[in-house]
């Protein structure tokens, strides 16, 4: 960062960081914008009467009055009436701090973050199948790999860093890329093979690869018989996913089907890559468990170039789900509902034996459920924008009027979210505060303080500290500074996991950031878990690759047995299905140069002149049944709620489902929420919301074309079809509309389409 008197005048790839080496997408090129932002959150607001209007007071004011307010629903109601919902932006320091005070002193588990919707799925599949949550490679797999499987992810627009360095091993030693994808992706486009799957069959396509593999005779018997269990009932289910069946359930060409699976076998070495297109399913546990059944049936696992990598979609969900910020877990890869873990972290934070609740509390969908209903009082929602991202928003919203106390701590506002606040605490942005982030590779990196805070805003970790001193717990939150709150996490180290950072601290890591497993003594961290012995180190630079013999001497992974679990997934269709009322399949996701809910990227006059405005992809064979032409307004139904879309009418859909991006939403026109429409039935074992499979219908309700509308012409217009219910209503005179868009309006309103309640 360069700063010029206080501000972050510019921002610059670190040449000698291995998480990039030096390489910025757009979003990382303008980051410094939105700290200057004209909505920055730098003063607290609160008020004690949801008919009032929120009011600015003190900060110290606005801490103490949280600390009260939060005592006294705890008080009459008991620890689980609080709530606190947390987000994978924040800190490590503000992860933990978080989780402790919820979970050590309010004593309840209702702790939850935005990681559930993401990566909720990929971190109870690696525990099932690995026995501990995390890639078990790193980033420099990519640079030894022979076979990607990219499934359920769009890199070139969601990982672009990570993806040119795939496009660079593959330009280097001819790689092959498998893409799987119900949508034709810019990631699909440069795929040496793309299998265009229908939406949420995936299970049956990896199940129907490793059923190939094995009668072909690629599995690697002696790695199975010495490293792994349950391969038996595994061997038994696939038998059932042979290429016909599999074409059938999948929509895919039989020869594709057979050619993935020989490369994929054929490949020395083979690294499969996945997101949210897995995880945000009803079965994305399942479906984790699955691509690890390919690895440990291959062998290609825990060496240079091989094993399964998901891949975060936050900058620290990483550390969070490490330092125990989910309802069920505990800080140092620890699971609430395990004694031995309860009973080590109860020491760490110096609470009499028994103070950890047992039972995992609320995750993210069933926590404002509880909310609304009444059983949660109070909800604390920190760095993080639940109404813009949480599926079947209504319910949400529903919840914050419902909740006696809603606490929201933010870097900017408005928000969709901090409307609902009854206090609204600021909080600092990345560059203005201390603190550690913990990349997919386990990669631990300090964000140094650049530039002060606005206002009175302050680091998130501080905050919570001081709510904490307020409500009596100054001994245990009385914190010098943030490196101080990351050598207490040092000390929740697990040597059954390999969960190690205790050869960290701020002033190792103001050199260089340090990969865990890195422990006391050690010079670098680990690219490779679970290997015992011969050990791969973390390259600096990045051509240069180091050596390591091709068996490891031995391996071991975090069970209780030392071997792998093998789990035999039955592929089972999504929870609902596409019927004669909703004949659509909606499907959704991020765009290259916008990220989550706009709220710092939509701040960024570059990014928004390249991804203007939400839309809706329909396949052509589709807009002509509708009648949909490009630029046409189209009502998306589901059985939750609705949304309205320019539709973009393209081959990169399959005829049957529609794609629209998750970023916009009313801050930016009216009925722009994705997440109106999305499903939030849930993974029985992740408790992730199956975000990608929503049953839809498609209404069009604009007839003509809408190229000459600018992006603010079209918002304008979206939410004034929102209110409009007579037909032939004139636009105002004030609209920001040409005389001849004016006609096109008239004539779009005297047609009847917005004629119908609730446009």
């Amino acid at each position: 960062m360069q700063v010029e008197q206080g501000r972050v005048t510019k921002v610059i790839g670190d040449k000698n960081h291995p998480a990039n080496f030096g390489r910025l997408c757009s979003k990382g090129f303008s980051c410094a914008e939105p700290l200057t932002a004209s909505d920055r959150l730098s003063s607290a607001f609160a008020r004690t009467n949801r008919a009032e209007k929120i009011q600015p007071l003190p900060m110290a004011e606005a801490l103490t009055q949280t600390a009260a307010r939060l005592q006294k629903i705890i008080s009459e109601h008991g620890p689980d009436a609080v709530a606190l919902y947390v987000s994978g932006q924040l800190s490590m320091e503000s992860q933990y701090l978080a989780g402790k005070l919820a979970k050590g002193f309010f004593r309840t588990n209702n702790i939850d973050s935005n990681s559930r919707l993401c990566m909720a799925s990929a971190a109870s599949g690696y525990k099932l199948s690995l026995g501990a949550d995390g890639p078990p490679g790193s980033y420099q797999d990519i640079d030894r790999l022979d076979c990607a499987l990219v499934i359920g992810s769009n890199m070139a627009e969601c990982h672009p860093i990570l993806f040119l360095r795939l496009l660079d091993r593959k330009k280097k030693s001819g790689a092959k890329i498998i893409v799987v994808d119900p949508r034709r992706t810019p990631t699909a486009d440069k795929a040496d093979l793309f299998l265009p799957i229908k939406p949420g069959t995936d299970l049956a396509l990896l199940n129907g690869i490793l059923h190939l593999l094995e009668k072909t005779g690629r599995v690697d018997e002696k790695f199975i018989s010495q490293h792994t269990e349950g391969w038996e009932a595994l061997r038994e289910l696939i038998q059932e996913y042979s290429p016909e069946r599999v074409t059938h359930l999948t929509g895919l060409a039989e020869n594709d089907i057979r050619l993935a699976a020989q490369w994929i076998g054929d490949a020395p070495e083979f690294t499969s890559f996945w997101t949210m297109g897995l995880n945000q399913s009803t079965h994305g546990t399942w479906q984790t468990n699955a691509i690890c059944n390919l690895h440990l049936a291959t062998g290609k696992i825990c060496r240079p170039g091989s094993g399964p990598f998901s891949l975060t979609g936050q900058p620290n969900a990483m550390g969070g789900r490490e330092v125990g910020y989910l309802s069920h877990t505990l800080p140092g890869q620890r699971a609430i509902a395990d004694a031995e873990d309860r009973a080590t972290v109860e020491k760490i934070w110096g609470v009499a034996a028994g103070t950890i609740q047992s039972k995992p509390g609320l995750a993210a969908v069933e926590m404002f459920q509880k909310i609304e209903s009444g059983e949660v009082k109070a909800v604390w929602i920190i760095g993080t924008n639940p109404i813009a991202s949480m599926p079947n928003r209504s319910r949400v919203i529903a919840a914050l009027q419902k909740a006696e106390l809603v606490i929201v701590q933010d870097a900017f506002h408005p928000t969709e979210t901090t409307k609902y606040a009854d206090i609204l605490l600021p909080g600092a942005l990345w560059a203005e505060a201390e603190g550690t982030m913990v990349n997919s590779e386990r990669n631990v990196t300090l964000m140094p303080r650049a530039v002060a805070p606005p206002g009175e805003a302050m680091a998130d970790w501080e905050i919570i500290s001081q709510v904490a001193q307020r409500m009596g717990f100054a001994e245990k939150f009385n914190y010098a500074n943030a490196s101080a709150v990351f050598d207490e996490i040092c000390q929740t180290w697990n040597p059954k996991t390999g969960y190690d950072l205790r050869g960290m601290n701020f002033e190792t890591l103001r050199e260089e950031s340090r990969q865990w497993p890195f422990a006391p003594g050690a010079e670098q961290g680990e690219a490779i878990r679970y290997l015992l012995g011969a050990r791969m180190a973390r390259p600096r630079v990045l051509p240069k690759m180091p050596e390591l013999a091709d068996e490891p001497s031995a391996l071991r992974f975090p069970t209780k047995s030392g071997r792998a679990n093998f789990f035999a997934r039955p592929f089972l269709p999504p929870a609902e299905a596409p019927d004669a009322e909703f004949p659509f399949v909606l499907t959704n996701g991020r765009l290259e140069h916008q990220w989550h809910t706009l709220t710092k990227t939509g701040k960024v006059t570059a990014l928004n002149k390249l991804n203007p405005g939400a839309f809706l992809q329909i396949n052509p064979l589709d807009a002509e049944q509708l009648d949909v032409h490009q630029g046409c307004l189209v009502r998306v139904d589901s059985r939750r709620g609705f949304a309205i879309y320019p539709a973009q009418v393209t081959t990169r859909v399959r005829p049957g489902d529609c794609f629209a991006p998750i970023h916009w939403n009313e801050m930016f026109g009216e009925n722009l929420a994705v997440n109106a429409a999305t499903s939030d039935a849930v993974d029985a074992i992740s408790l992730q919301p199956e975000f990608k499979f929503s049953a839809v219908a498609l209404t069009k309700i604009a007839s003509g074309l809408l190229e000459n509308f600018s992006a603010e012409q079209k918002n304008y217009l979206l939410r004034y079809l929102a209110q409009v219910s007579p037909r032939g209503q004139a636009v105002p005179e004030t609209a920001p509309f040409t005389q001849a868009q004016r006609e096109f309006i008239g004539q779009l309103l005297a047609s009847g389409g917005a004629a119908a309640p609730p446009y």
